[in-house]
């Protein structure tokens, strides 16, 4: 058993470094592990990209799937449990509550969301699909900004974390009024959600199945009735879709084309072509500056 002395070195050394505000960091883990109990002086988010993380926070257990958020107060005792997946993603935030002060205004309280005093405070909050995407480009635009040293990077990072904080309050007042879905609609969304960040890699009827533990069947009736049509043709759409924006952004087709998921060039080729009325390299071309 750790003596008092080592037990508060322990705890109090875990803090920001360069004694900054904040900082983000993405994290790619492979392997099923935990860590040990401690705590931060600072504020902690994650945000799971991918992957199946089972998390205590104060006694009270998180399991995080796919685009959860996960809000941890300075001084709340956590550990990661197990990584109940063989990979896991997550990108986060650590910051001061002197930052939330500095960047609130007088009619508007930033901490709001983060009142642990609260009886509406929520260590985890449910998002939707376009409030997981904001999210998730917020925290990569200050990844960039914070490795960079490029003209405006104060005013920058604090425009991203004004934006950032801003977006996580409106998120948080919604899980306040948030009712619990049927179980369709509910089954439907997590199919969405998954899709929205795996639609590189292949997914099959059966690959949904063994994931949800729900019959193909089921899967296929509930979403083509909620969503309009069936998952093949959401996947299709999905992956057209940002096929078409790294064509716009000047990425090769032939990468283009393995990077969002056809594994043959002729099928992307047809698709694409049928959907957009063009070839991918025309399209490219239309675009190259």
């Amino acid at each position: 058993m750790l003596e008092e002395k080592e037990l508060k070195f322990k705890f109090d050394s875990i803090s920001l470094p360069f004694e900054g505000e904040y900082t983000a960091w993405h994290k790619i883990s492979d392997g099923h592990f935990g860590n040990e109990l401690h705590y931060h002086d600072h504020y902690e988010i994650f945000f799971s990209l991918s992957g199946d993380l089972l998390y205590t926070i104060e006694g009270r257990k998180y399991q995080l799937d796919v685009g959860s958020m996960l809000i941890i107060a300075p001084y709340e005792f956590h550990q990661l449990n197990e990584q109940m997946d063989g990979h896991a993603e997550r990108i986060g935030l650590r910051f001061d509550a002197q930052l939330l002060e500095r960047l609130s205004k007088n009619t508007i309280d930033l901490a709001q969301c983060f009142n642990t005093q609260s009886s509406k405070f929520k260590n985890l909050l449910q998002c939707s699909e376009s409030q997981k995407r904001e999210l998730y480009y917020l925290l990569q635009g200050l990844l960039n900004e914070q490795d960079s040293q490029k003209f405006g990077k104060v005013l920058a990072e604090e425009a991203i974390l004004t934006q950032f904080f801003i977006l996580l309050n409106r998120v948080s007042i919604e899980n306040e009024t948030r009712t619990d879905d049927d179980p369709e609609a509910q089954l439907v969304r997590q199919v969405l959600d998954y899709m929205e960040l795996h639609y590189a890699d292949p997914i099959s009827l059966e690959d949904l199945e063994k994931k949800f533990f729900v019959s193909r069947y089921k899967i296929t009736q509930h979403f083509t009735r909620l969503v309009g049509y069936p998952p093949y043709r959401y996947l299709l759409h999905k992956r057209l879709q940002n096929a078409q924006r790294m064509l716009k952004n000047g990425h090769n087709p032939q990468q283009v084309a393995m990077q969002c998921g056809f594994t043959d060039y002729s099928n992307f080729y047809r698709r694409f072509k049928t959907f957009y009325g063009c070839s991918p390299s025309s399209y490219f071309k239309q675009h190259l500056t």
